[in-house]
């Protein structure tokens, strides 16, 4: 066997650093944010975007809203009033593309949160 086969030649080991650091800068490039950290605000999302536009308009009250590709549930506090039903519908049909057969909406129980 050769004398020199277990050794690495010159440029390798000078090589090797220069390897290190672009394989650290790599795993911090792909390393998750999480997105918590101070000063990060979260993007709205189209359900929050919803509800907000929903609870500023008359006659419905505080909204919560779940989408899907299927449809839209409404949960709201003017869901008794037809005329607050049909705002929310023109409303949610307006953001979402969805037709008026996809959307449901349904009176919020305020109760469920006095309960232990």
């Amino acid at each position: 066997m050769a004398e020199g086969a277990g050794k690495l030649p010159e440029w390798a080991g000078r090589a090797k650093y220069v390897l290190l650091v672009a394989g650290v800068g790599l795993a911090l490039l792909l390393w998750p944010s999480g997105g918590s950290g101070v000063g990060a605000e979260e993007e709205p999302t189209e359900e929050t975007r919803l509800e907000a536009l929903l609870s500023s308009m008359e006659g419905v009250g505080r909204a919560e809203v779940l989408l899907s590709e299927e449809g839209a549930a409404v949960v709201c506090q003017g869901a008794d009033s037809v005329t607050a039903r049909l705002d929310i519908t023109e409303a949610v049909r307006c953001y979402t593309g969805l037709g008026a057969d996809k959307i449901v909406i349904f009176k919020m129980n305020e109760s469920w949160r006095d309960e232990p």
